[in-house]
């Protein structure tokens, strides 16, 4: 699995669960991130390193932007690599609650952004929660475009 579908994915979960506990904190573990991405066999040493790596990683990215606040924070070592592995407590920023709560560019759309999210989660399928993903990401960064991820494949 790539690492950009491995951060959708894990970006989803995590901002979906913040959403739906806010103000109450959420816990993040990694390892227990990464064993909720599709078709990843979590007897295989290897990709389960490479995804709990890519996980800890998004978690540090979604705090490193302003979407994340945690209180507690451990990070480690992988093979060199230092990443966030277990974030005891954390929740929305203003930030990230108010990206969350936006609608979407289109007319039509009656969902924010969070509850696109949320239901993307739910529902599972790479590309619903890439779309969603998306959506958050370009409404963060203030654009009225959705920034463009690579495709999966």
């Amino acid at each position: 699995m790539k690492n950009i579908e491995v951060f959708s994915i894990a970006t989803a979960r995590i901002c979906a669960a913040a959403l739906e506990q806010h103000p109450v904190v959420a816990r993040f573990n990694a390892e227990e991130s990464a064993r909720h991405l599709p078709g990843l066999d979590p007897n295989n040493r290897e990709a389960m390193a490479a995804a709990v790596l890519a996980c800890g990683a998004t978690f540090e990215w979604l705090l490193d932007e302003g979407y994340l606040r945690s209180g507690a924070c451990v990070k480690e070592s992988l093979n060199g690599v230092a990443f966030v592995h277990v974030a005891l407590r954390y929740r929305l920023t203003e930030k990230g609650l108010a990206v969350l709560g936006t609608h979407a560019n289109t007319a039509e759309e009656s969902k924010t952004i969070g509850e696109r999210l949320v239901a993307a989660v739910k529902l599972g399928g790479a590309e619903r929660i890439k779309e969603s993903v998306k959506l958050m990401i370009g409404a963060g960064a203030g654009t009225s475009t959705r920034p463009a991820l690579p495709a999966y494949g």
